[in-house]
């Protein structure tokens, strides 16, 4: 078939000093039939699943087991947590040891909770045990563990095999995303019985994915899972024994004695409790954001902080009193990871402009308000890569190096299927904040390397090939947010200004007003269906249902007189910013205005008000002349040393956003991927895209505004090859 080159959205403007937010003029483009294979009919085919399903599988302590044991992160690196079914109530204990030293090994013991939890295969349990071994691991060692579900402090206890884990080093490590696993969604004809084949296939695809996952990181610290463990969402009989053999799937990898899961909660897995009777996950106790699985959590390894949010759950105030004090108990945190199941920036259908959009309303601004670095999501069963986002703009860095450098806004990864077990076709038009996003009908998962200043997400399918670009985002010691940066001016100029000339500080407030005049063009007001959607929720006024659905036929868009999941025009400012300026009666809209704000002309306007703070000058007299060689008076944290070349010892770990390095020497600030800003007037360069579409027919076309002819370059195009 022939091929055809595709240039994405290469529209550019001329931009003036004074201007950030370019409403830039973008192409429609169309795209042509979905592919309709499907993962389950490749594997029933195949004689490999076929032997592992009569011959492993359907075995006695794999389809029947539904209590097999779940480590999950405890609260910090040095603690671990567990979980298991048992069919009868005792004393659970767990014994650990440093490896080679069992002589020595440590024995908690715990109290054992009533569950009734039954399986198709007939196994009953009545117990689910939760121990929490805390403060004991270290930094890089191998440890074993047993456990029992009844401990008698004698000869007589019977502890299970012996299992190994391993921590990983506390300044780099790397762990697993994924997504969407849903065992037992793939459907079969005999689903609710004792031998379903959508839960052996779904767990033979899902094994697989864990197994080469492990392969290309085999150091794992964790698992990252973004939600729907689990198909089945009833609550009844059926359905209740349904849930427990897909868990038996779920909990199935080996590889999950040793690798800690560190879960959220999907909308298939929210209906009962059995979610948090297989997870024991940590800092919950307060069950914020709950629902009847479980509620938010946090955890910090090293020096990433991880917190999930429940977003089947629309109370905001109950998600940021929880990220509130995980950020409070963690500030030396370098890096901020939010996870949840609800795909607010994603690229998917029905989902992704439907009832997640509803859900964007609620969790956005939250990520934005904790300047959270990356925000990891499912539901879409299709992988996406944003651009930065904030406030439902794009920061328009350039990003064709693969990474970005002290970015504002937040990362947004939307995880495809885990094990294939159901995929969604891509939107029918690019969202503009969607960067790069793959359909490829494979198993995937991805893998986050963490460092001191970077951190990079690469994707995979589950034959270890990649899925997607890698992405990187770097941290220095120069990286500091606009809202700090403006933070940190007010405070100076709150104070006694006296000391300073009146010029120096003239010019510092004129710097100050410029950057927040900036701020202020894309910044939305606050968006009162917020308060809305979150005081009624639940209720019967509620205008919400489910997990973003719209009640109110009234309330609903209208495309091709057929009304649309997804709340109409006029009733959420972001989200009439972040869908309604793209598209119009279902259909991308040609020229249309976009909220993508030029990086370049923000980092120009935030040097300005550095380098003013910088140069702020002291009066001179004889009873200050002392003080005016220090150079450290009052301006704002920002380093004035020309000779030490680096921050104080506070500031080491360059990730520090309440201070910034200046040079001295040069009215500029060092950009992302090292361009030099000099001036706001800049030119805006609109984002590339990274569109991967099989057997997808790509129609694009480009746009150059006559005005910025003479004097821009398309220097960032992106060319993809699309199959016709």
């Amino acid at each position: 078939m022939k091929k055809k080159n595709l240039v994405r959205k290469a529209t550019c403007l001329a931009m003036l000093a004074t201007m950030t937010l370019s409403y830039t003029q973008v192409n429609a483009f169309a795209y042509g039939e979905y592919q309709s294979a499907s993962t389950a009919a490749q594997t029933d085919g195949s004689t490999e699943f076929q032997s592992w399903r009569d011959n492993i599988w359907h075995t006695e302590g794999n389809y029947d087991n539904s209590a097999k044991i779940a480590l999950t992160p405890g609260k910090t690196e040095k603690d671990l947590n567990f979980s298991w079914y048992s069919k009868d109530k005792g004393t659970p204990a767990v014994r650990v040891w440093k490896d080679g030293n069992k002589s020595n090994a440590v024995i908690v013991t715990g109290e054992a909770k009533d569950i009734t939890a039954e399986n198709w295969q007939g196994n009953i349990y009545t117990a689910k045990n939760q121990i929490s071994v805390n403060d004991y691991f270290e930094y890089g060692n191998t440890y074993n563990y047993e456990y029992t579900d009844n401990y008698t402090d004698d000869a007589t206890t019977k502890w299970s095999e012996t299992y190994k884990y391993n921590t990983a080093k506390s300044e780099e490590f790397s762990v697993i995303l994924t997504g969407d696993p849903q065992i037992g969604a793939s459907g079969s004809s005999d689903d609710k019985t004792a031998t379903d084949s959508s839960v052996s296939r779904d767990t033979y695809n899902w094994n697989k994915t864990i197994e080469t996952a492990m392969k290309v990181c085999p150091d794992a610290a964790f698992l990252l899972s973004a939600g729907d463990q689990i198909d089945t969402s009833g609550t009844s009989d059926s359905n209740l024994k349904t849930r427990e053999s897909e868990y038996a799937g779920y909990l199935y990898p080996v590889a999950f004695r040793s690798l800690p899961i560190a879960s959220t909660i999907g909308n298939h897995d929210t209906a009962v409790s059995d979610y948090s009777a297989h997870f024991n996950n940590p800092n919950s106790e307060k069950n914020l954001g709950s629902t009847n699985a479980g509620s938010d959590y946090y955890f910090k390894y090293g020096k990433v902080l991880i917190i999930s949010l429940n977003s089947n759950n629309r109370n905001q105030a109950e998600h940021r009193a929880l990220m509130q004090e995980a950020v409070d108990n963690n500030t030396d945190a370098l890096w901020k990871v939010v996870i949840f199941h609800s795909d607010i920036y994603g690229s998917g259908q029905p989902h992704a402009d439907t009832d997640a959009a509803t859900n964007r309303v609620i969790f956005a601004p939250l990520m934005d308000e904790f300047d959270i670095d990356i925000c990891l999501t499912g539901h879409d069963h299709t992988y996406s890569r944003s651009y930065q986002v904030l406030d439902g703009n794009v920061i328009d860095y350039d990003i064709s190096s693969g990474s970005v450098t002290n970015p504002e806004g937040t990362l947004y990864i939307t995880t495809g299927s885990g094990s294939g077990s159901k995929y969604y076709n891509l939107l029918n038009y690019t969202p503009y904040y969607i960067a790069e996003r793959t359909n490829a009908l494979l198993p995937s998962f991805s893998t986050i390397d963490f460092t001191n200043n970077s951190l990079t997400i690469k994707t995979y399918d589950y034959d270890g090939n990649k899925y997607a670009d890698d992405f990187t985002i770097n941290k220095t010691s120069d990286d500091i947010s606009t809202d700090d940066l403006l933070s940190q001016a007010e405070d100076i100029l709150a104070n006694d200004t006296s000391k300073y000339t009146e010029d120096s500080i003239a010019k510092l407030k004129a710097a100050l007003e410029k950057l927040k005049a900036l701020k202020e063009s894309y910044t939305t007001e606050k968006d009162a269906f917020i308060d809305e959607i979150t005081t009624k929720y639940g209720t019967e006024d509620d205008r919400v249902k489910g997990y973003g659905s719209v009640v109110n036929a009234e309330d609903k868009d209208i495309v091709n007189e057929t009304s649309v999941n997804r709340f109409k025009q006029g009733i959420s400012t972001l989200l009439d910013k972040t869908i309604y300026l793209q598209i119009s009666n279902g259909v991308e809209i040609e020229n249309a205005n976009l909220p993508i704000v030029n990086a370049e002309s923000v980092e120009a306007s935030k040097a300005e008000v550095i380098n003013a703070i910088k140069s702020l000058e002291e009066i001179k007299n004889d009873d200050k002349s002392d003080d005016n060689n220090n150079g450290n008076d009052n301006n704002g944290g920002i380093n004035n040393d020309n000779n030490s070349g680096t921050n104080n010892d506070n500031n080491s770990n360059g990730n520090d956003k309440d201070s910034v390095k200046v040079d001295n020497k040069n009215a500029s600030i060092k950009g992302n991927d090292n361009n030099t800003v000099k001036s706001a007037d800049t030119n805006v360069k609109a984002p590339k895209t990274g569109d991967k579409l099989n057997s997808i027919i790509c129609v694009a076309g480009m746009g150059i505004l006559s005005i910025a002819a003479a004097m821009l370059s398309l220097n960032r195009k992106k060319e993809e090859e699309c199959e016709e």
